[in-house]
């Protein structure tokens, strides 16, 4: 992700080892930066190349290796909750990462049928 929006100087995730204070997530979620990325995630990197962020985040991931769609879901998921100003979640339990996983492997599972 990093890499990927290194274009917007994407400021790092205050550090998890810790129990991060509410205002300390709201701070880092409600940057500038963070919400540019966040709403830039599905959109083209350049017109009119189809290549979206997220879609370089993937090919970043894959490597050389075929990604399964529950890694692909799993990937999508991990983006939105960690980028999403509207949640305070920095750390990616499974009850987070549940309900968006599951949204997420359904739409993955409809564009690869």
């Amino acid at each position: 992700m990093y890499v990927v929006f290194k274009e917007f100087n994407l400021p790092t995730i205050p550090a998890v080892n810790t129990a991060l204070k509410e205002s300390e997530i709201r701070k880092w979620k409600g940057s500038p930066t963070v919400k540019i990325c966040y709403g830039n995630l599905f959109k083209k990197i350049k017109n009119p190349d189809p290549e979206t962020y997220m879609s370089r985040i993937l090919q970043i991931l894959k490597g050389k290796n075929q990604l399964s769609n529950m890694q692909i879901a799993y990937a999508i998921s991990i983006c939105e909750i960690i980028l999403n100003p509207n949640n305070l979640h920095i750390q990616v339990t499974e009850s987070v990462i549940k309900p968006v996983l599951t949204k997420n492997l359904v739409s993955v599972r409809n564009l690869n049928k």
